[in-house]
C-alpha cells in the first residue's frame, strides 16, 4: 500500500470559489461529467448562470467510466485520485469565468438523487442537464437504467432543464 490514506470514493468532496455566493438571489445546479453532453450544459449553465447572477454547483457524479481499469493494479487508488483531480480540474478551469460564485461536487452515488440534493441543499432555481445518447447507444443503456435526465423529470419536485448535445457530434 502507498504512503495516502485508504481512498473513499463514497466521500462527498467539494470545491467552492472564493466570490459572490454570498450576494447572489439564486443557485442553479448542473451535472457534469466527461461526456460531451454535459460539457453542453455546463457552458449553457455557465452562460445562464452569469444572466441570472446566480451561484453556479456543479455535480460530478462518480461512476465506473471514472475509474481505472485494473482494481488488483498496486497503484488503482492514486490512479482513481489522480483520475478525479484531472476531471475537477478541468471542470474549475471552465468555470474561471464565472463571477457570481461557483462550487464542484464530486460524490460516488444515485446521480439523480444526488443532483436532487444538491438542488434543495441550495435553494436552486433548477438542475441543468445534457441530454442522453439517442439511437441504439441509448436504448441499450436504458435496459439497465433510465437516464439521469428521465429520472429527473419523474421525481417532478423541481423544474429540469435539458440542453441538446452539441449538433457536430457523431452519436452512434
Amino acid at each position: 500500500m502507498n504512503g495516502n490514506p485508504p481512498l473513499d470514493i463514497e466521500r462527498h468532496r467539494t470545491v467552492t470559489s472564493g466570490t459572490g455566493h454570498e450576494s447572489t438571489t439564486t443557485s442553479l445546479v448542473v451535472g457534469w461529467d466527461h461526456e460531451s453532453a454535459s460539457g453542453s450544459a455546463l457552458t449553457f449553465a455557465i452562460d445562464l448562470a452569469a444572466r441570472l447572477d446566480a451561484h453556479l454547483h456543479v455535480v460530478h457524479i462518480v461512476d465506473i467510466d471514472d475509474l481505472p481499469v485494473d482494481p488488483d493494479s498496486p497503484d488503482w487508488e492514486d490512479e482513481v485520485r489522480r483520475a478525479l483531480d484531472r476531471q475537477a480540474h478541468d471542470a474549475i478551469s471552465a468555470l474561471a469565468g464565472v463571477t457570481r460564485g461557483w462550487t464542484y461536487h464530486c460524490a460516488h452515488g444515485d446521480p439523480a438523487r444526488l443532483l436532487t440534493e444538491v438542488a434543495h441543499d441550495s435553494a436552486a432555481l433548477m438542475v441543468v442537464v445534457g441530454s442522453p445518447h439517442s439511437g441504439l447507444r441509448s436504448f441499450l443503456e436504458s435496459l439497465g437504467s433510465p437516464s439521469v435526465m428521465h429520472d429527473l423529470i419523474g421525481r417532478h419536485d423541481l423544474p429540469t432543464l435539458v440542453v441538446p448535445r452539441d449538433t457536430d457530434e457523431d452519436d452512434r
